[in-house]
């Protein structure tokens, strides 16, 4: 009996320890064991079954009416019974990483370091009729040991399909005077890293970018906006930011990558600079960023308080940035819940992360004529309107654009990027800050960018990717700049 009861709080301990709403203040979150699931639901009915495992699971990529592929991260504790849910309502699925720990682990291997070690990330298993073969084997003989990983069709990592962006020397980092601040791309670096080498390039490249400080995090970081440009502020402008869900790493390091080539590499940007005023904010959520490098990797929204506590009596912490922008604020796909991954905050505009970048784009004497927002991942170019699956009234500009950007990818970079408006290509998620770009501070063109991959590593990028998709930025900002250049009068 004694024994059955040490089972059962064992048991209890590591349910509650999967829990995602249950806070790590101490130590690290680890992964062990946990699963990305890729779910092909092809009717409503298989759907419904999705939503039934919604407490049961992390939903990478968002359920819709419509979805025909969704991502799930799965708990050891519910693993095998989500698996059977599915294969028991011939839901198609492949498990697309088998060990998230594993992955965390390589992630941030230096690029210059890495030989080979994704050899050692598990193999895929796809489709219920594996899985229930295997689970049949299991019950049928249950003293017969059986891999950690059920065996089934594999596709190893290393055929992951050709939108991958695969690694490169191609693109080698010049010594920079700013190279003491410990910036580079080879790894992820931490937001004091970043800022660090950010002051740095305005010391030494003070002819071609200065620094603003926009405002403090909730817990007081700095969030600093690059002006990249000469001249005067009646110029066209553009607005990058980076980083406003924290577990999305690729897209401040990618972000920051731009910035570095446009002002280090003098030249490559001249015909834009000429134009154009460019102002980057690498990282526009650095309490959740730090967090996720710190406590738990798949941390998503901000640090604020909430006064709310869950179940274990722990406060809730932390708004979902790009659910608290004020255009359509708290409509579809942003929850009320301030436990919930989507918490759209308690008003629009209520933690200080966003309302820094809303005072920024308002206040500014600057023409915007572009916001882009980077996030990860899908490889997407999405424009408004998020809110609703609506049309904007100048729709067609905005997907030519889009459509040049989604070209250029595939011809420069070999990588494809579907494009569209983002309720109809993906799902309603009101209070995104592209809708309020444009619905509120009046910006024409208006993008979010989902960052590589397709789902092979999903949020878990390894660091050795990092300058070849920063480059896919690049391509994205030369070419978005130059369509809109083609519509402005002649200076």
């Amino acid at each position: 009996m004694m024994i059955l009861l040490v089972i059962n709080l064992v048991l209890t301990v590591v349910n509650v320890l999967s829990t995602p709403e249950i806070e790590i203040s101490v130590g690290k979150r680890l992964y062990n064991d946990y699963q990305v699931l890729r779910a092909y639901p092809v009717d409503d009915s298989q759907r419904s079954v999705l939503l039934l495992l919604e407490d049961d699971v992390d939903m990478w990529t968002d359920l819709t009416p419509n979805s025909t592929s969704v991502d799930l991260m799965v708990g050891p504790s519910h693993v095998t019974r989500v698996k059977e849910m599915l294969a028991f309502n011939l839901v198609n699925f492949q498990v697309m990483i088998a060990d998230l720990q594993t992955n965390i682990n390589l992630e941030n291997v230096d690029a210059l370091d890495y030989e080979g070690l994704d050899k050692k990330r598990d193999k895929r298993q796809n489709g219920p009729l594996d899985f229930l073969l295997e689970r049949t084997r299991q019950i049928l003989n249950p003293v017969v040991r059986r891999p950690r990983h059920q065996s089934g069709t594999v596709r190893n990592q290393s055929q992951s399909s050709a939108n991958y962006p695969q690694p490169s020397n191609s693109y080698p980092t010049p010594v920079s005077p700013c190279a003491k601040s410990g910036m580079n791309w080879n790894q992820y670096q931490s937001h004091k890293t970043m800022t660090s080498w950010m002051k740095c390039l305005a010391t030494n490249f003070s002819h071609r970018m200065s620094l603003i400080n926009i405002g403090k995090s909730s817990e007081g970081r700095p969030l600093i906006v690059a002006r990249v440009g000469t001249g005067q502020n009646e110029k066209p402008a553009v607005f990058i930011d980076g980083g406003i869900h924290a577990r999305e790493w690729a897209s401040p390091a990618a972000v920051t990558f731009l910035l570095h080539k446009m002002v280090e590499n003098q030249g490559d940007y001249d015909n834009i600079l000429n134009r154009f005023t460019v102002y980057i904010l690498p990282m526009a959520n650095p309490d959740g960023y730090e967090y996720s490098r710190n406590h738990d990797r798949m941390w998503r929204k901000t640090r604020s308080k909430s006064g709310v506590k869950n179940l274990f009596g722990q406060e809730c912490h932390g708004v979902d940035p790009n659910r608290n922008f004020g255009y359509f604020w708290g409509g579809y796909g942003a929850s009320d819940n301030p436990c919930k991954e989507t918490f759209r905050g308690k008003s629009a505009f209520s933690i200080p992360e966003t309302r820094a970048i809303r005072d920024f784009l308002l206040q500014t004497k600057a023409d915007f004529k572009l916001y882009l927002t980077f996030h990860t991942y899908g490889q997407y170019i999405l424009y408004p309107w998020g809110y609703d699956a609506l049309d904007t009234r100048d729709v067609r500009d905005l997907k030519r654009v889009g459509e040049a950007t989604g070209n250029a990818l595939r011809r420069q970079n070999g990588v494809k990027y579907e494009v569209g408006s983002a309720a109809k290509m993906l799902y309603p998620a009101s209070g995104g800050s592209d809708d309020w770009a444009k619905g509120g501070a009046g910006i024409k063109y208006s993008y979010t960018v989902e960052l590589p991959d397709t789902g092979d590593y999903g949020f878990l990028l390894p660091a050795r990717f990092i300058k070849n998709v920063g480059v896919q930025t690049e391509t994205v900002l030369k070419t978005m700049v130059t369509e809109i250049m083609k519509t402005l009068p002649e200076s």
